[in-house]
């Protein structure tokens, strides 16, 4: 970075939506042959190593950032354009072997995805990190900011976090000390929970009159297949049901199935995280899930190479908080940028970082990053497809919370007419849903979340101060009672809480940072904190 650590326009985060930023303002000021400095910082080693995604994406956001780029000649084009989807399956699984396609006709348009293409995040990150890079935009990996930097009532930047500390936080020989990074701008672009993007939300009250966010965990799996297989290319599948339909039909959410090529196949399995149920463990609903006699004759013979798990916020137009301040903005799934109805979001991550780009190419014009001037992002935003779609599924997700029990035998009805519903339907936070309820679910005898997080290439630096802690630790002992058991050791899909003797053993070199821990803890006392820069999971296909 430049000596004096001061750039015209900062992203925090390199997903989707920020590299598509820093590639259209790069695009603009390049075309006025202005030499104003555009820098990403990602906390990953790597680029695309904590991106994970359906994905499902409508690429037609590329012809717009990048046209002709089906012309270019390099692999990852060439393989997402084989991988468009020819097709389309909605299937409903009801009992441990029974299953029913739904006809085309009866799915609703919004989840039609013949002709998407099918990617992996990953891939797509590392490839517009490249483009990004030609055009002179500036990436540093392994950079986690800890805080924001404010002054004047106005978003002055970010502080990184300090490296070389000991569990105990003391200095080893190692230490560097974590820098101040100064922008006129700082766009903030972490995804789902992005704990900076939280801060400018609390700091300038972003997100008062709004629903409180509603979040899904999805939970996810690459298997390869033998070269014959049941499964085939170009092939999505979502269904509904099973495991939840006889049980659990309260608990919202689904199941994937999407062909990454030819005998490649990425299975996942999404949930709403106001469940009730105290013992739910998203990754043994996953094997549950493969169980199915339909789903397991799909993927017979394969074997699992990849596992990961996120959050993704599903809380819709009426949680979206207001997605600028004075020196800040808000964009992809940091400024809740996800359709509930579709299960998408990264074209609209894409779109917004365009949009913000265009609002700070003026700004840096004018030397002017005040919430008056940023604010033509957010008008832009509302009048673009994302807002039309987001506002089209304005209820979605919070019909399905109303449906209570019933869950999607009354919620599936509901969400066909949900957009002229009266007003808003009020949603409250998802850890709120918890009870002393148990599922008893018992092992399948399939793949351990052990196992899992070792192939999701998880790794921290064992003495480090760990990143997550507590607000009050005894609160544990009294969330088992009141529970009559320790929900965090159910639904982290990482098996990062362990409980022995009721005594808390606790690993957070297992965390592939989904932070469902921060979401569904029901007493609010887990705090989890960006680890040093470079830790995490090592997500390479996801």
């Amino acid at each position: 970075m430049n000596e004096m650590n001061k750039m015209d326009a900062l992203f925090v985060g390199a997903g989707p939506a920020s590299l598509a930023g820093a590639i259209r303002l790069k695009q603009l000021l390049n075309g006025k042959n202005s030499n104003a400095s555009v820098v990403v910082i990602e906390k990953a080693a790597k680029l695309g190593q904590h991106n994970l995604s359906g994905a499902l994406f409508e690429a037609d956001v590329l012809d717009e950032l990048l046209p002709g780029w089906k012309e270019r000649k390099e692999v990852f084009v060439t393989k997402m354009l084989a991988n468009s989807v020819e097709k389309d399956e909605m299937i409903f699984l009801f009992g441990q072997d029974k299953a029913a396609r739904l006809p085309e006709s009866l799915v609703p348009s919004y989840m039609h995805h013949r002709g998407n293409l099918i990617i992996s995040a990953s891939e797509l990150v590392n490839w517009l990190g490249g483009i990004a890079r030609q055009l002179g935009v500036e990436i540093y990996t392994g950079f986690a900011a800890q805080n924001i930097v404010t002054g004047n009532g106005a978003v002055r930047g970010v502080k990184l976090g300090d490296k070389g500390l000991d569990k105990e936080g003391n200095k080893m020989s190692n230490y560097l000390p974590g820098d101040v990074l100064e922008a006129g701008v700082t766009v903030f672009g972490e995804g789902s929970l992005g704990l900076r993007a939280g801060e400018v939300i609390k700091e300038f009250g972003l997100d008062k009159g709004r629903n409180p966010p509603a979040y899904a965990i999805g939970v996810k799996e690459i298997i390869r297949l033998p070269e014959k297989n049941n499964f085939g290319p170009n092939r999505v599948i979502h269904t509904f049901g099973f495991p939840n339909s006889k049980l659990t039909p309260d608990v919202y959410g689904g199941g994937t199935l999407y062909s990454m090529g030819p005998n490649l196949v990425a299975v996942a399995i999404i949930l709403g995280l106001d469940w009730r149920y105290s013992d739910l463990n998203p990754q043994l609903e996953l094997q549950i899930f493969k169980s199915h006699r339909l789903i397991k004759e799909l993927l017979q013979g394969g074997e699992v190479i990849a596992y990961g798990a996120k959050t993704l916020p599903e809380g819709g137009y009426y949680s979206m908080p207001e997605v600028v301040a004075n020196g800040a903005m808000l964009i992809g799934d940091s400024a809740g940028l996800t359709n509930p109805s579709k299960l998408k979001g990264l074209h609209y991550a894409m779109k917004s970082g365009m949009l913000a780009a265009e609002t700070i190419a003026r700004a840096i014009e004018g030397q002017d990053f005040s919430r008056e001037t940023l604010r033509t992002y957010q008008e832009e935003l509302a009048k673009s497809f994302i807002g039309q779609d987001l506002r089209a599924a304005r209820n979605y997700r919070q019909v399905f919370a109303a449906a209570g029990r019933a869950g999607i035998y009354l919620g599936a009805p509901l969400s066909l007419v949900q957009q002229w519903l009266p007003g808003k339907v009020g949603l409250k936070p998802d850890y709120e849903g918890m009870r002393k309820v148990r599922l008893n679910r018992k092992s399948t005898g399939m793949l351990d979340r052990l196992t899992e997080v070792s192939l999701s290439g998880t790794s921290h630096r064992e003495d480090e101060p760990s990143h997550i802690t507590f607000a009050d630790p005894q609160e544990c002992a009294r969330c088992g009672e009141k529970f009559g058991c320790h929900p965090c050791e159910y639904f982290c899909p990482a098996e990062v809480y362990d409980f022995q003797d009721d005594k808390l053993v606790l690993s957070p070199s297992n965390c592939v940072h989904c932070q469902t821990c921060r979401v569904k803890c029901p007493l609010q006392v887990i705090r989890w904190n960006i680890p040093e820069g470079g830790d995490g999971p090592r997500y390479k296909m996801m």
